[in-house]
């Protein structure tokens, strides 16, 4: 029962990272922090959950959250009650005197400071943490490449989401050191989709073939893998360009200004959830991230890796005769008589 709480809160983290509701509203909504401060005041009650994303939050003495309370990477100063669960994945939690949690306390390569707390469920922490994902659902899927391996469907549902919240970490990291080049790319995605699309297919198609020549001869090796390299990077980069659209084209519908960090981060999570999710389709479901990694890819390689932005040329260029003419406007100045 407890290994059922733990998962139903990191769902919920799931939940709040499309904040539908995360900045808006008052205190009769569960709350989202990313990077921010909220402090909940004596006499409030917070009616819902409270998830603080690196950010910070204080529960004055005589505070109320009707909820769960989750910190990823941020810090919690608690002093009032808390109705459900606290979660602290990689954060810091330190528990008043007068602090009740009527749920469990789990905490997980974080540091919790509980105090003369009182914990009226179990105290859950370091390895005795176990996600119970032993699900009934579905049935090993073996794989033909791999006489007698399987992989079972607890198994690629954990790689399904560690790709997913991997792919956004990066997103955040590349857009931090490189937002100029991130940006290039997604505005060429989005300005010549067909363009970008139709490179990344042709790539993916011939790139392959040349790596495999250059594997017959012993001597280019090196550079073939250099290469495979290369186009691995290039996909991915081109995904997190495709992220940061996403991010920044959620953050206009939901009228919010996020930064690009955030944007970037959002989007490519929200990005790979769908694509990838939509791989687990039998037969057809592999098109939607070929069809993404061709974008991206053709984006990264029309903009050389973000270097420079993409210009599509619409008009052509004038011949050397008629761009060297100099057309002079007609002066307004009356023209002087000549007298014989």
């Amino acid at each position: 029962m407890k290994r059922k709480l733990v998962l139903a809160s990191l769902v919920l983290i799931l939940a709040f990272a499309l904040p539908v509701s995360a900045f808006a509203g008052g205190l009769q909504e569960g709350r989202v922090i990313f990077g921010g401060t909220y402090t909940l005041h004596d006499g409030e009650t917070l009616d819902g959950d409270l998830a603080v994303l690196g950010g910070a939050a204080f529960l004055e003495q005589g505070s109320t959250v009707d909820g769960d309370v989750i910190i990823l990477g941020g810090n919690l100063e608690a002093k009032g009650e808390i109705n459900g669960d606290l979660v602290v994945i990689g954060g810091n939690a330190n528990l008043g005197p007068n602090t009740v949690v009527r749920g469990d306390a789990i905490n997980f390569g974080g540091n919790v400071n509980m105090g003369n707390a009182r914990i009226e469920g179990d105290q859950i922490s370091g390895e005795g943490l176990d996600f119970p994902l032993d699900f009934r659902w579905g049935r090993d899927i073996p794989l033909r490449t791999f006489t007698g391996f399987r992989v079972s469907t607890q198994a690629r549902v954990l790689g399904y989401l560690f790709q997913c919240f991997m792919l956004a970490a990066l997103a955040v990291l590349v857009v931090i050191f490189w937002p100029n080049p991130t940006g290039r790319v997604a505005s060429a995605i989005v300005d010549q989709p067909v363009v970008a699309g139709g490179l990344g297919l042709l790539t993916i198609i011939v790139a392959p073939i040349l790596l495999i020549l250059l594997l017959i001869t012993i001597c280019l090796i090196p550079v073939s893998i250099i290469g495979l390299i290369l186009l691995v990077v290039a996909a991915v980069f081109g995904w997190i360009g495709l992220g940061l659209e996403v991010g920044q084209r959620l953050a206009k519908a939901l009228n919010q200004e996020y930064q690009p960090v955030v944007a970037a981060g959002l989007g490519t999570l929200v990005l790979s959830l769908v694509v990838n999710g939509i791989a687990f389709i039998p037969c057809v479901g592999w098109l939607a991230p070929f069809m993404v990694a061709a974008l991206g890819l053709g984006g990264v390689l029309m903009t050389r890796f973000g270097a420079q932005a993409y210009i599509a040329s619409t008009q052509a260029a004038l011949p050397p005769d008629e761009a060297s003419l100099v057309e002079v406007p007609p002066t307004d100045e009356p023209e002087e008589e000549t007298t014989s």
